[in-house]
């Protein structure tokens, strides 16, 4: 029998995918029943302001849905909810929007979720379910409908853009919040509103499995990122981004046409302080035709041995390949792992006496385990530690009593890699079977989720590297985060300061990766040529 009984709340039958989604996930759920799905229309006249601005943007809305995969389409177009609604169990309410709303909410609702904006006075639905009422808030805007989710964040080129989850007060004072997450903001408008939409659902989702867990309400969360109520946009917004757009889409265009392109090499310098990036660092550049990064340093016989991405431009794939360096200068040795798929961040690790390499094998759908059974070239499938899993950017280590593997999982059909980490463990680094953190994902902020090398020290102190990406700007820099605490119950680290390749004093300057060994510190960097 499911333990909780669940109100929705919306403004009409014809509602986007991403609601669909939610549904169905309710539907299927173990713990949670769609008890009744309430109907309440919006009440007001539409202004002229309003009408334009719906106008305005319903147009650009069919422009640029031209440019969305299959997956954000889906999201965003309108059909009935009522066809995924489980059965006859549901109670479907239809209500006003005037005083007499609350009376008609069914008895015996432990939860509401509103979703979109609310069609009934918010010191109204307060008090229908036991565990109050729960909505999503995108982008900061004043209106929580989420019509205009992921514009100004698109408009105004932020890194970042923001959803909120709340439970609902009487007052916007009393609004608890519950959950809060970014997203690296897209290119475009539309595609920016698809992902708002699709994290909100996974909110909601994480939220809902913490109150079956707990048998209990989650509790407020602490702010991660935070920005001031926007005003809804009106048409003149909208124009003006549509000149922005076209002004970037001309800076591609003329780009593309110059054949200017942003290269990684690799820069390496025998020390562990941040200031010798300028001052020390020896760099290992890629021929024509290809870039060279994710570097990760290993010492083999006291010698440094560096395995990274070697991607070709033409084949438009990466495999893993080794350089050393001594007397003053680098030396490729050649490739170490060339695969159907695309390669990259070849993390190094020893385990009794054997070196093993899980380079990124998300091509394929894996985490995979390679033994080198020929330093340095020679490597051997061992083992899938995971299959059917999108996951970039593993890296395995020892903590306490055991073994770790932190990953960067994709929950959103190939939209990103970059917003959540997730933690699993087991006894030995060589197991099929690892066990899922509790706290899953572990870091749910872009600004740090994702992996960008390790450092562990002799005392087995971790810090974690992670990257910071912006707007249109891949790998715009790299923090050095310590763990403080890492059990199957508890993950905490400190929040480094995040490092931007400014050094390099050239447009779009990026770095997007940190590795030290054995004395040696290696890093990527790129900038525009």
């Amino acid at each position: 029998m499911k333990t909780y009984r669940v109100g929705l709340l919306v403004d009409g039958y014809e509602q986007p995918g991403w609601m669909h989604e939610l549904v169905e996930w309710l539907a299927h759920s173990q713990d949670f029943q769609i008890a009744a799905l309430l109907v309440a229309g919006r009440a007001g006249a539409e202004t002229k302001a309003h009408f334009g601005a719906r106008a305005f943007f319903g147009a650009l809305s069919r422009f640029e849905s031209r440019l969305l995969g299959s997956k954000p389409r889906a999201q965003l177009a309108c059909r009935d909810l009522r066809e995924h609604l489980p059965g006859p169990d549901t109670e479907i309410v239809e209500m006003t929007a005037g005083g007499g709303a609350e009376r008609l909410a069914p008895p015996g609702l432990d939860l509401v979720i509103v979703l979109g904006a609310p069609p009934v006075p918010r010191e109204r639905i307060a008090g229908w379910a036991r565990q109050g009422a729960w909505q999503l808030s995108y982008s900061d805007v004043a209106v929580a409908s989420g019509s205009y989710a992921g514009f100004w964040e698109v408009y105004q080129r932020a890194d970042h853009t923001t959803v909120k989850l709340w439970r609902l007060g009487a007052s916007e004072d009393e609004d608890e919040l519950l959950d809060q997450r970014s997203f690296n903001t897209e290119i475009f408008w539309l595609k920016n509103r698809a992902r708002a939409f699709c994290l909100g659902n996974f909110m909601v989702r994480d939220a809902l499995q913490a109150l079956a867990r707990a048998r209990r309400t989650p509790p407020a969360g602490m702010q991660i990122m935070s920005g001031e109520r926007r005003r809804d946009p009106v048409a003149w917004d909208g124009a003006a981004y549509v000149a922005r757009q076209a002004w970037l889409m001309a800076d591609f265009i003329v780009r593309r046409i110059m054949k200017r392109n942003v290269r990684w090499r690799i820069g390496m310098f025998p020390s562990g302080r941040q200031q010798a990036v300028i001052s020390e660092a020896m760099v290992l550049q890629p021929p024509k035709g290809r870039f060279f990064a994710d570097p990760f340093v290993y010492t083999h016989d006291k010698q440094p041995y560096i395995f990274f991405e070697d991607y070709d431009f033409s084949s438009r794939k990466g495999t893993i390949s080794v350089a050393t360096y001594s007397d003053g200068a680098f030396r490729l040795l050649g490739t170490a792992l060339n695969l159907p798929y695309h390669l990259s961040f070849p993390y190094i690790f020893e385990y009794e006496g054997v070196t093993y390499m899980v380079p990124e094998t998300c091509g394929n759908r894996s985490i995979e385990l390679w033994k080198c059974t020929d330093f340095p070239l020679k490597w051997e499938l061992q083992y899938n530690l995971m299959s059917n899993v999108s996951a970039v950017d593993t890296i395995i280590f020892k903590h306490g009593e055991y073994w770790w593997l932190l990953t960067n999982i994709d929950r959103t059909d190939g939209q990103s890699h970059c917003d959540e980490l997730f933690a699993f463990f087991a006894d030995s680094p060589l197991s099929t079977n690892w066990t899922p953190h509790a706290c899953n994902p572990i870091v749910r902020n872009p600004m740090r989720a994702r992996n960008a090398g390790i450092v562990v020290s002799p005392g087995g102190d971790v810090i974690r590297c992670a990257q910071y990406q912006g707007f249109c700007h891949y790998g715009k820099g790299v923090s050095l985060n310590r763990i403080e605490q890492l059990s199957p119950h508890s993950y905490v680290e400190d929040d480094g300061e995040i490092h931007y390749a400014n050094f390099l004093g050239r447009r779009h300057a990026s770095m997007h990766h940190w590795h030290h060994q054995g004395g040696h510190t290696v890093f990527d960097f790129a900038y525009m040529e």
